[in-house]
């Protein structure tokens, strides 16, 4: 079935979504989107390749409130008194992401072998064919006045990061200025049912995954290259050599999180959570290999055991509400504590200062990057960053301009040949300008300067929008950046590049909006590059008796 046909019949299936024979309330999101361009894959030797992608996404988003119009008869019931019963709903987000270009569908040669690009990065198999639900679930909210449920796939943003679990989650008011949230389920992983890899955990293998295979004495083996010689198969749409149990083990996950409510003055949360899969075993038969095999992981002695942590998190969020005078002061702070390594890895604080038109914001980060339990990039040495940042932001309200200005401090603790790590220090600094030049017509100017790890960049964008009226908007941006690099190796990405586009969006009908985008650009690699974005947008509020 091609890309079209399937798109059409997601669009099909949204537009006809049935009338309604009851009082609910729902929504119905369609967006359809067109991309073509190319990127270039840099070679050491040799020319650079230019791969196409020619990508056509669908999404569909539905949402239905007041499910068995429990609330409308409630109020029909009882009208004036408030409402403290129960509440069903749903809403869910699915989407298709088909790539018919060169990036999925090509070959690359590996040992004067070609293969299936799918084959070699399996992970390509997402954008070749990729049915992603990014969430869905029932809800119950209101339950003895004081509980909300949520059951099915739920997406939560926790401090520092984006998560989803297919389960079950509780949320209690309860009657002190606390609520406590619970949650059980399996992690949504690459290999889930309808999962996308967006959200495996970080250091997870892939094309590349290990096991161990025995030596003539226990201790004497070594970690090698599953071999997927032995998968049979010839899939079109997707990787034949999949072969790698530990992306297939499913992830038990609990959490539970406690937080303020109610508090005019300051917000607290601390959050923890757990997840943990089973230990792969044999793959195949015990004499498969020249030695006995005991498993994916080392077994010998029966060491391995039954099952093995992948992340154990402990996360805190604070945040106050204060004036000095006629300046308001809100300080904040995160950090996340990553159990299975003993280290903070993530850490974050800052503090905001308002008076009037104007907001200074400094905050300092500092990041270490910890990996999948199961991930054999936990015994390379990593090195954390530190981050110091300050932020200036002017918003006269009513005015016809506004601006910005960041500057940013960032040390590197990379690894060294001597003892410790060594320090590289980086700088940078964002500045721009907005400014109503007539009545529908405002400009803007960004510049841009790092000296980055390994480079420098300047660079600078201008940018006009033309709201003709509230059905037509008009935008073109021109912009340029030069690079440096300290690597002789990537000479090719030294030099000056340029963009033009112009980007236009026309709502035809309430519920019915058009964008489209087109880009030409100039790189070191290529004298011309050209993109084009389309989005067919459609929206369905029906009108509830």
């Amino acid at each position: 079935m091609t890309a079209a046909r399937v798109g059409a019949m997601v669009l099909a299936l949204a537009l006809a979504a049935p009338a309604p024979a009851g009082a609910y309330e729902y929504e119905v999101v369609a967006r359809t989107i067109g991309q073509v361009y190319q990127l270039p894959v840099l070679r050491l030797v040799g020319a650079d390749l230019w791969l196409a992608r020619r990508r056509f996404t669908q999404t569909l988003t539905v949402s239905i409130w007041d499910i068995g119009d429990l609330r409308r008869e409630r109020l029909r019931a009882r009208p004036g008194r408030p409402d403290d019963g129960p509440v069903v709903w749903f809403t869910g987000h699915l989407r298709l992401d088909h790539d018919f270009g060169a990036w999925t569908a090509g070959t690359v040669m590996i040992d004067d072998r070609a293969l299936d690009a799918l084959d070699a990065v399996p992970e390509l198999a997402t954008s070749s064919v990729g049915l992603d639900l990014l969430y869905g679930y029932v809800a119950v909210d209101g339950l003895a006045g004081r509980v909300d449920l949520r059951l099915g796939r739920q997406l939560s943003v926790d401090a520092l990061e984006w998560w989803s679990v297919d389960g079950v989650s509780a949320r209690v008011r309860t009657p002190w200025p606390v609520v406590v949230e619970a949650l059980a389920g399996l992690r949504v992983r690459d290999r889930s049912p309808l999962g996308w890899g967006d959200l495996d955990l970080d250091g997870t293998a892939g094309a590349d995954c290990h096991e161990y295979v025995e030596g003539p004495t226990p201790g004497t083996g070594s970690w090698q290259i599953i071999d997927r010689s032995r998968v049979p198969g010839e899939t079109r749409l997707g990787s034949d050599l999949t072969l790698c149990p530990e992306r297939d083990a499913l992830t038990p996950t609990a959490a539970v999180a406690v937080e303020t409510a109610g508090w005019r003055r300051g917000f607290a949360r601390v959050a923890y959570r757990r997840s943990q899969s089973r230990t792969p075993g044999l793959i195949g038969p015990v004499d498969r290999l020249d030695f006995p095999d005991a498993g994916v992981y080392p077994d010998e002695l029966g060491q391995a055991p039954g099952w093995g942590v992948d992340e154990e998190h402990l996360a805190a969020v604070a945040r106050a509400t204060m004036r000095a005078g006629r300046v308001a002061i809100e300080p904040w702070a995160q950090a996340r504590w990553s159990l299975l390594h003993g280290v903070v890895d993530e850490a974050q604080a800052g503090l905001r200062l308002v008076r009037g038109a104007h907001r200074l914001e400094p905050e300092v980060a500092r990041s270490l990057p910890t990996f999948d339990g199961d991930s054999i990039w936990n015994v390379f040495v990593v090195g954390a960053s530190w981050d110091a940042r300050l932020t200036y932001d002017l918003s006269p309200r009513l005015a016809s301009y506004r601006g910005f200005a960041t500057g940013w401090l960032r040390r590197y603790d990379v690894p060294s040949p001597g003892d410790g790590p060594a320090a590289a220090w980086v700088a940078g600094l964002r500045a721009g300008a907005e400014l109503a030049v007539a009545p529908r017509v405002r400009a803007r100017l960004d510049l841009l300067g790092d000296d980055g790890y390994g480079g420098r960049r300047l660079g600078a964008t201008a940018t006009a929008r033309w709201e003709r009226s509230r059905a037509l908007a008009l935008s073109a941006r021109a912009g340029g950046l030069a690079v440096t690099v300290d690597d002789t190796d990537l000479g090719s990405a030294r030099g000056v590049s340029g963009v033009g586009q112009v980007a236009a969006r026309w709502a035809i009908d309430p519920g019915i909006a058009v964008h489209a985008t087109g880009e030409v650009a100039r790189t070191p690699r290529a004298a011309l590059d050209a993109r084009v974005v389309a989005v067919l947008e459609l929206t369905l509020e029906p009108e509830t008796r």
